[in-house]
């Protein structure tokens, strides 16, 4: 990614249409415009060129940049003080600097989006990532549920995380973000709960423990304020010692009730989290139990809001 983020990159062209509509009667007017971008991260500096097309008021139009999913917009007065111009034009370039504007900092790993807003119909006229489509890491989405990519601790070379991806059909997960903390016996209408590929760990009286995680590039952090642990399991004794963490906030523990019942149940639980890397969301399970039983994990995924 850095190599297409140094000085002197070539510019990529994009054809752009853009949106105009006027106030009298009559068909839209649509102008063809042809736009070069790129990024010099060493200099924190984007530039947009106008190689081809109209021209088009800066008064018409919304810049939208956003760096690693923080947004900035630049005003008509911002832009006309990078151009020196009330419009633009064949050959004119839009040289934004990052640091001045907003104080940002580039290097090789960040993502730079651009927007381009018709200001009056708040149509979008183009999108551009750079430095190349696709080369970013995905946001992570707030209100979906996703799978830890990382797994550290006792056994941990034992745990397929894929085996935690499934569970028995039974389940319907629709309306589990809505619900309020449950920790309930899964089983329908008396039918006993089938497992698919679950992780299972013996407890010989010793402290048991994982961390699961994601790593820096998995997805971009989108500044979610709450998480969501969602957990099928089954635990054959009530523990000595346990715990809960994710992110480092202790959440509840799986009820009592349930921990001796050799049935499996599911875990539902949400609290706040403070934190501003994907990589520092963790998730901890630590648990002992007296005598040979065993805890076993079907299901484990976590929801940001």
């Amino acid at each position: 990614m850095g190599q297409v983020l140094i000085a002197g990159i070539t510019f990529s062209a994009l054809a752009i249409v853009g949106v105009v509509l006027f106030a009298q009667e009559g068909p839209e007017y649509t102008p063809q415009i042809e736009i070069q971008q790129r990024v010099d991260a060493s200099s924190d500096i984007l530039y947009l060129k106008h190689s081809g097309g109209e021209s088009l008021s800066f008064s018409d139009l919304d810049l939208i940049v956003i760096i690693d999913g923080n947004k900035k917009v630049l005003t008509e007065e911002e832009i006309q003080g990078c151009t020196g111009k009330n419009s633009w034009s064949l050959g004119d370039v839009i040289e934004i600097d990052l640091y001045k504007t907003w104080g940002v900092h580039l290097d090789s790993d960040n993502c730079v989006d651009v927007f381009l807003v018709d200001r009056g119909s708040k149509q979008l006229i183009q999108k551009a990532t750079m430095p190349i489509e696709g080369m970013c890491s995905p946001l992570m989405n707030p209100g979906k549920w996703y799978f830890f990519t990382t797994v550290e601790g006792d056994d941990s070379d034992k745990v397929n995380l894929r085996y935690l991806h499934d569970c028995d059909p039974a389940v319907n997960f629709s309306a589990v973000p809505d619900e309020k903390y449950n920790d309930t016996f899964l089983g329908i209408e008396g039918k006993e709960y089938n497992p698919k590929n679950n992780f299972v760990h013996e407890l010989k009286g010793e402290t048991f423990g994982l961390t699961f995680g994601f790593r820096e590039n998995d997805f971009k952090w989108p500044g979610a304020h709450n998480a969501t642990i969602l957990m099928i399991y089954s635990l054959q004794d009530q523990p000595s010692e346990f715990s809960l963490e994710i992110a480092g906030e202790n959440m509840p523990i799986f009820d009592p009730v349930n921990c001796a019942s050799n049935k499996w149940h599911m875990y539902n639980q949400t609290v706040p989290i403070n934190l501003n890397s994907i990589s520092d969301l963790k998730f901890n399970i630590h648990v002992n139990v007296i005598g040979k039983k065993s805890i076993e994990i079907d299901y484990l995924a976590v929801c940001l809001n």
